[in-house]
């Protein structure tokens, strides 16, 4: 992602976590109101064309959003406008749409490495402060290959997710259809995404300038 237009962006967007720059682990992402967060969730949704067009169809809630920061790195998770928990119940094995995942000089990890620019899904965006290009991450569900639950894809802009990993069933309250969870950890960050209270996934995150 090129420096100069993400400096561009640092301020106008988006987003989460305490995850690089000596950030204690048990110190939380600044988490936005909704009304910060609602302006961010239109401001990437201008470019609609961009936002759509990914590797599964997406239908994002931009009245949905979360959105939090911390420093200049951070993330916007915008639900699936019809996303409960039947999404869940049968997904099938070709997967199906649960969210978009948004960053801010972040991206996606797997094997201990940061997914390559030319393997994910740009938008370009356009703030009071100038135009930027972020990765956007279409986020799926599907059953897990040997038919043992249920697993979370991650999509760059290919058809074959950058990631997958391990959908856990839990219980617990939360106020968002998905909420958001991070704390440092080696060179990054441990994103958690829990959806209606009842599934949850992790990876890690990292700003891939530091490789």
């Amino acid at each position: 992602m090129n420096t100069k237009v993400a400096t561009l962006s640092l301020k106008p967007i988006l987003f989460v976590t305490a995850v690089i720059a000596g950030l204690s682990a048990a110190q939380a992402q600044e988490q936005l109101s909704r009304s910060e967060a609602l302006k961010y969730a239109f401001i990437v949704s201008a470019n609609l064309g961009e936002m759509l067009k990914t590797p599964i169809a997406t239908d994002p809630d931009v009245k949905r959003p979360v959105a939090a920061r911390e420093g200049e790195y951070g993330a916007m998770v915008l639900p699936e406008t019809k996303l409960n928990l039947a999404t869940f119940a049968k997904p099938g094995k070709a997967g199906v749409a649960v969210a978009q995942l948004w960053l801010l000089k972040l991206v996606p990890m797997n094997d201990g490495q940061p997914v390559p620019a030319d393997k994910l899904h740009f938008v370009n965006v356009t703030s009071e402060e100038g135009d930027a290009r972020v990765p956007c991450c279409a986020l799926g569900v599907r059953n897990q290959p040997d038919g043992d639950g249920l697993e979370l894809l991650v999509y760059g802009k290919d058809s074959k997710p950058v990631l997958t990993v391990p959908l856990k069933t839990m219980s617990r309250p939360q106020e968002n259809v998905v909420d958001m969870v991070a704390e440092r950890k080696d060179d990054g960050g441990l994103l958690t995404l829990r959806f209606l209270g009842k599934y949850e996934a992790n990876f890690m995150v990292t700003d891939p300038d530091q490789f």
